[in-house]
């Protein structure tokens, strides 16, 4: 408040002119600075992020949802791999047990081709081998990973056998893997037919020639199993080297802002002292003219 007054003296009138608010204004002003640093030290040790708001630090900001995008994205392209590897394992287990069934057929092959049989056992070991090729078909059809198909050659993005991982945070950080068509119209180049000592012996050819095709298609499997575990492992070290960073640019130094808030609290509490005794002096000033 501003007062003013008139006082003689000696004849003399004499004007005089109190501003009484003045040191309250500026007490008022200091204690709100003080307030708000104390507000923002406490949002800050709560919250663990020096940069909460974007006001205490717009560009900080800005990079650490960049670092923290980058995370998050690294994260999910390492859940994708991990993903990957479990289609390519039970595509692999299927394609085990398919070649197993392969082997048991060219055992009854060459058993079939030995001279000392006769018709009506060739016979019987023919029946053998199309239950068993049959049950191997049965794998290449139906054999499926989260409802798609991995052995019939229509699986992956354009249904073609190619599967595509997104193996990295960026557009184009892909692997890919290729499961042949492991149905036996396509893996046998031929009829396996026993039933004649001839007709063994070339069964014995086709059923080579197939094991080589399923051991190929296992062999691509297992080097793409290879890579995506490796890209694991990088993608891991990226991941925590660039958490790193923006702990860095994000995270607060809690003993350097334990000791801002102490700080900011003591001048807080002396300037809310500091007020009121302006307001005091005020008060009795203004009771000087009642």
């Amino acid at each position: 408040m501003h007062y003013s007054s008139l006082i003689y003296t000696k004849g003399f009138i004499m004007a005089f002119s109190i501003n009484t608010n003045i040191s309250a204004m500026t007490a008022n002003l200091h204690s709100n600075i003080n307030s708000m640093n104390t507000d923002r030290s406490i949002g800050a040790l709560a919250s663990g992020s020096r940069i909460s708001s974007a006001a205490y630090d717009a560009s900080g900001l800005g990079i650490a949802n960049q670092l923290s995008a980058q995370v998050s994205g690294l994260g999910q392209s390492i859940m994708n791999s991990n993903d990957s590897i479990g289609m390519i394992q039970v595509a692999d287990g299927a394609l085990q047990e398919y070649g197993d069934i392969l082997d048991q057929v060219r055992v009854l092959s060459l058993q079939a081709s030995n001279g000392i049989l006769n018709d009506d056992n060739r016979a019987i070991i023919q029946q053998e081998i199309d239950s068993l090729l049959s049950a191997a078909d049965d794998i290449a059809k139906n054999t499926s990973y989260n409802g798609i198909k991995l052995l019939d050659g229509s699986g992956g993005s354009s249904a073609n056998g190619t599967f595509t991982t997104q193996s990295g945070p960026d557009s184009g950080d892909t692997q890919s893997v290729t499961i042949g068509d492991a149905q036996t119209s396509s893996v046998l180049s031929g009829t396996i037919d026993v039933t004649t000592q001839a007709g063994a012996a070339s069964s014995i050819d086709i059923l080579d020639s197939a094991l080589e095709s399923i051991g190929g298609i296992r062999a691509d499997l297992g080097a793409a199993q290879n890579q995506l575990i490796s890209n694991i492992r990088n993608t891991s070290v990226a991941q925590i080297n660039i958490a790193a960073a923006e702990s860095q640019v994000r995270d607060i130094d809690f003993a350097a802002e334990s000791a801002n808030f102490s700080q900011a609290n003591i001048r807080a509490q002396i300037g809310s002292f500091v007020q009121a005794q302006a307001n005091a002096t005020g008060a009795n000033v203004t009771n000087l003219f009642r």
